[in-house]
C-alpha cells in the first residue's frame, strides 16, 4: 500500500501531463510570436535595409551603411597580437584589450579573456590630413567592477606612404610586446572632396556659438550642442555580464551609458561605422539587438565583442520592447543613409555651381543664349536654384524693359553692383565676368564680398559668395536672373543657402513687370531652421527695397531721366540678333 501511494505521488496524473504540455506549447508559441512575428516583418528573423534604394526598411534584419573619408591619407592599422603581457588578474592572466589613437580619433579592440598572449587580427582605419602622424596603442586589462589597468603602450610614427609589414613593438612596461601592420595610402582628390559620415555631418561653427539647453548627449557624451536624442531605451550591454543602462539614438549616433557598481561605461557608435543591425538573442530567452561595425571601424567607448570575420560588434539586451527599438534603429539608419545621399547630391550641385561661376571670362562680349520659353531644364542642363525653397516677396512694375535691366544694371560694364554694395557699406567686392557654362543655360558669374550682419546671433560682418545666373529670351522680352548666396562666417552657414529668382517681363516700351522670389534652401539638417528661414527672407526684403531704390537712381543718372531710357539705352551694351552683347 505504501509503495502504491509513493508511486502515485511521483508519477504525474494524465491531467497534469495535459496541463504541462499545453503550457509548454503556449510558451513556445508566445516566444515565436514575439521574437519573430512581433515586429510585423513577416519574413523570419532578419530585417534588411536595402542600400540600393533609400526608400525605407526592407525585410531581412540588417542595415548596410557606406563609408568614406575626407582626409588626404588613409592609415590602416592592423592589430595582430600581443605577447608576454603583465598578468593583472589573481590567477596570473589578463583580459587585454587595446585602444588605438591617431590624432583625435580613437578605436577600441575587442577583449580577449584570460590571456597574456592575445590574438586579435582586427583592422582599424584612421584619416590624416598630413604626415607624419603618431599612432599610439595602449593595452588595458578589463575589469568587471574596477577601472581598467594599463598593461603598457607603444607609439609608432608614420612618416610616409607604404606599409611596414608585421612588426613587434615593445611596450613601455616591464614586459610585453604588440604586433602591428600599418599601411598608409594617399587618397585621390575626388575621394577627399566627397565626404560622408560623421565628420561630414559636423556643422562647423562660426565665431558666434549658439547656446541652448544641453541634453543627455551633451552632458554625458560631450557631443555637439545641435545633436539631440530622438529616442531613448532602457537596455543592457553584454559584457562579462549585462551592464544595465540607457541607449540614446540621434540622427548621427547610437549612444549607451551605464553606471553599475560605480563603473562608468559610455559607448558612442557613429552610424557611418555601422555595417549591420540585426535581431539576436541573449541566453536564448532574452531578445537582443546586435550592432556589427564595418571592417576597420573598431570599437567606440568600451571594448566590443569579436567576430570570426574580423568585424566587431556590440550586443544590447533586456529591452522593454526589442522589436520596437529595432525598428527605430533601422529607421534611424535609413534616415542617416538618405541624409548622406542628399548631402552628397547637394555638395555636387554646389561644387558644380561654384566651378561654373568662378571660371574667369575674358572681356569679350557676353553671349546670352536664347531660350524662348525659359522652361525647366532638360537633358544635361541643371537647375540653378531650388524652386521648392523660394516664395514670392515682391511683384510690381519697374520703369525699364527686361533687356534694358540687364544692359544697364547687370552687364560687365555696369557700375550698379558697386554702387549698391557701397550703399550697404559692403567691402572687399570682387566681381567675375559673365560667361557661358555647359551645365546651365544662359550666363553665370561669381561675386564675393564682406557684408554687415544685423542678427545678434551673427558676428559683426561675414564673408559672402554670390553665384549669379541670367537667361534672356529670344524676343528680348523676358529675363530670368537667379542668385545663390552663401554666408561663410555665420553659425550654421555651411548648412543653408539663400536662393532668389528675379523674373522680368516687358509689358511696354519703358516698363516691365517684376516678380521676386526668395527662400532659404537647407543643404543639411540643422537646428533653428525656421528662425534662419524667416530671418533670411526678412533680411532679403530689406535688401530688395534698397536694390530697387539704387537701381532707379542708377537708371535715371545713366539715361538722363526715366522717359529717355529707351532712346539712350543704346549707349550701354545691347543684345544683338545672334544673342551676343555689343556696345
Amino acid at each position: 500500500m505504501i509503495d502504491v501511494a509513493f508511486l502515485d505521488f511521483l508519477v504525474p496524473s494524465w491531467w497534469e501531463i495535459e496541463v504541462t504540455v499545453a503550457a509548454s506549447v503556449f510558451v513556445i508559441f508566445a516566444y515565436w510570436f514575439f521574437a519573430y512575428r512581433g515586429g510585423g516583418d513577416g519574413d523570419g528573423d532578419r530585417l534588411v535595409l536595402d542600400n540600393s534604394a533609400a526608400s525605407g526598411i526592407a525585410i531581412d534584419d540588417k542595415a548596410k551603411i557606406g563609408d568614406s573619408t575626407n582626409s588626404a591619407y588613409l592609415i590602416k592599422v592592423e592589430l595582430l597580437a600581443a605577447k608576454n603581457l603583465i598578468g593583472a588578474n589573481l590567477n596570473g592572466t589578463s583580459d587585454p584589450y587595446a585602444i588605438i589613437t591617431c590624432g583625435t580619433e580613437k578605436r577600441f579592440s575587442s577583449m580577449v579573456p584570460g590571456s597574456r598572449n592575445p590574438m586579435w587580427g582586427e583592422e582599424f582605419n584612421f584619416s590624416a590630413d598630413h604626415l607624419p602622424v603618431q599612432i599610439n596603442v595602449t593595452i588595458y586589462d578589463w575589469d568587471i567592477i574596477w577601472k581598467s589597468t594599463v598593461l603598457g603602450s607603444a607609439t609608432v610614427s608614420v612618416e610616409n606612404e607604404g606599409q611596414t609589414g608585421a612588426v613587434w613593438y615593445a611596450l613601455d612596461s616591464t614586459s610585453g610586446q604588440v604586433c602591428l601592420h600599418i599601411k598608409t595610402l594617399k587618397l585621390p582628390g575626388n575621394s577627399r572632396a566627397l565626404s560622408t559620415g560623421a565628420n561630414h555631418c559636423r556643422i562647423p561653427q562660426g565665431p558666434t556659438v549658439v547656446h541652448q539647453k544641453p541634453g543627455p548627449l551633451q552632458t554625458i557624451f560631450d557631443l555637439p550642442p545641435y545633436e539631440v536624442a530622438d529616442h531613448s531605451y532602457s537596455c543592457a550591454l553584454e559584457r562579462s555580464f549585462l551592464y544595465h543602462g540607457r541607449m540614446y539614438v540621434s540622427a548621427w549616433h547610437i549612444c549607451f551609458h551605464s553606471n553599475v557598481f560605480s563603473k562608468q561605461m559610455k559607448v558612442i557608435i557613429p552610424f557611418q561605422d555601422i555595417d549591420e543591425i540585426r535581431r539576436s538573442q541573449h541566453a536564448f530567452i532574452n531578445p537582443a539587438i546586435t550592432i556589427i561595425l564595418r571592417m576597420g571601424a573598431g570599437g567606440h567607448g568600451v571594448p566590443p565583442l569579436g567576430s570570426p570575420d574580423g568585424r566587431v560588434r556590440y550586443k544590447f539586451a533586456s529591452f522593454w520592447n526589442r522589436n520596437h527599438a529595432l525598428r527605430a534603429l533601422l529607421r534611424a539608419a535609413t534616415s542617416f543613409r538618405e541624409m548622406l545621399e542628399a548631402e552628397k547630391k547637394e555638395w555636387v550641385e554646389s561644387a558644380l555651381r561654384a566651378h561654373s561661376s568662378s571660371v574667369k571670362g575674358d572681356r569679350s562680349p557676353v553671349n546670352i543664349p536664347e531660350d524662348e520659353d525659359i522652361a525647366p531644364k532638360t537633358g544635361k542642363l541643371q537647375a540653378f536654384i531650388k524652386d521648392a525653397a523660394i516664395a514670392s516677396i515682391y511683384n510690381d512694375v519697374f520703369p525699364c524693359t527686361a533687356e534694358q535691366f540687364f544692359n544697364l544694371l547687370l552687364s560687365d560694364d555696369s557700375n550698379y553692383i558697386n554702387e549698391y554694395r557701397s550703399s550697404r557699406k559692403d567691402t572687399n567686392l570682387v566681381m567675375g565676368q559673365w560667361h557661358p557654362a555647359d551645365e546651365y543655360d544662359g550666363q553665370v558669374r561669381e561675386i564675393t564680398f564682406r557684408t554687415l550682419c544685423t542678427s545678434p546671433m551673427c558676428p559683426p560682418d561675414t564673408a559672402m559668395t554670390e553665384y549669379q545666373h541670367a537667361v534672356l529670351s529670344s524676343d528680348k522680352k523676358k529675363l530670368v536672373f537667379e542668385t545663390v548666396q552663401q554666408a561663410h562666417d555665420v553659425p550654421f552657414g555651411s548648412c543653408f543657402e539663400i536662393h532668389c529668382r528675379w523674373t522680368l517681363e516687358t509689358n511696354s516700351e519703358n516698363s516691365c513687370t517684376m516678380d521676386i522670389k526668395v527662400g532659404a534652401h537647407f543643404k543639411k539638417w540643422c537646428v533653428m531652421q525656421s528662425k534662419i528661414r524667416s530671418g533670411a527672407i526678412n533680411e532679403y526684403k530689406k535688401e530688395v527695397e534698397m536694390m530697387l531704390e539704387v537701381a532707379r537712381s542708377y537708371i535715371r543718372s545713366n539715361t538722363g531721366g526715366g522717359s529717355e531710357i529707351n532712346n539712350n539705352s543704346n549707349s550701354s551694351p545691347s543684345v544683338t540678333k545672334d544673342g551676343s552683347l555689343k556696345q
